[in-house]
């Protein structure tokens, strides 16, 4: 709980020194506000909100990425660095928006990379990379299983965020509060996301699929739309398809 907190905390002593010591105290307390409100939308709604998200992930992976690739070259101009963030964490937001499975990838290697620094404290080389290999391992098994994988991976990030930021604002920052707060956020969040996103199966996919074909194929004109009934929904479509494949 530590570290997070002591990063917030670094960047207002640097303006602590111009400003007053009461309002960087309630600008704290406002950021650490905004990060509870965030965290607890992504242990309720991360899975819902995947495409925001995996946006979001993606630039700031690629942003990280970019800051390690300049800093291991040896360029120390602050400038260079933060053209190269912005420039390829905008690329990899554009990759994450527009291509689903690299998406999702870079999402859950970008929670899995996040949260093993933070419980890791990677100290060396070696550490560090194991933390990158978790990232990674996380966002292949998030391809194949992203349901399950994002739903837990983002319960997680968001009981962190909302543990953390919670315990700061109650002034309840030492062990075992922070850890029990972000524990029961986490948990929470899983149970909820798990019981409003159910799987869906293969038929239903492919129903879909055919229901978006259909709505691009239908005519303009009211009077020839033949395909289906104007009422008719996704679900009640999905459920005709299966008959038909029955009889």
């Amino acid at each position: 709980m530590g570290d997070m907190t002591d990063v917030f905390n670094g960047v207002v002593n640097i303006t602590g020194n111009l400003l007053d010591s009461d309002f960087v105290n309630r600008f704290t307390m406002a950021i650490f506000a905004v990060i509870l409100v965030f965290g607890i939308l992504n242990c309720v709604f991360g899975y819902r909100l995947l495409r925001f998200w995996m946006m979001i992930g993606g630039f700031f992976v690629g942003a990280g990425l970019a800051l390690i690739v300049v800093h291991t070259m040896g360029m120390q101009e602050k400038s260079t660095m933060l053209i190269a963030a912005l420039a390829t964490g905008v690329v990899f937001a554009v990759i994450a928006f527009l291509i689903y499975k690299a998406g999702v990838f870079i999402l859950a290697a970008g929670i899995g990379w996040a949260l093993s620094i933070y419980f890791l404290h990677p100290t060396s080389s070696a550490s560090f990379f194991a933390c990158i290999l978790i990232g990674v391992a996380l966002g292949s098994m998030a391809v194949k299983y992203c349901r399950e994988v994002l739903i837990v991976a983002t319960s997680l990030i968001g009981g962190v965020m909302s543990g953390v930021s919670l315990a700061k604002l109650g002034n309840l920052e030492d062990i075992p509060y922070g850890l029990g707060m972000s524990v029961g956020f986490a948990v929470l969040g899983m149970l909820i996301q798990f019981a409003i996103n159910k799987p869906v199966s293969d038929e239903e996919y492919a129903a879909q699929d055919e229901y978006n074909t259909q709505d691009q194929r239908m005519p303009q004109n009211p009077d020839m739309q033949g395909y289906r009934p104007q009422g008719e929904n996704r679900t009640e479509y999905s459920e005709k398809m299966r008959n038909r494949e029955k009889k």
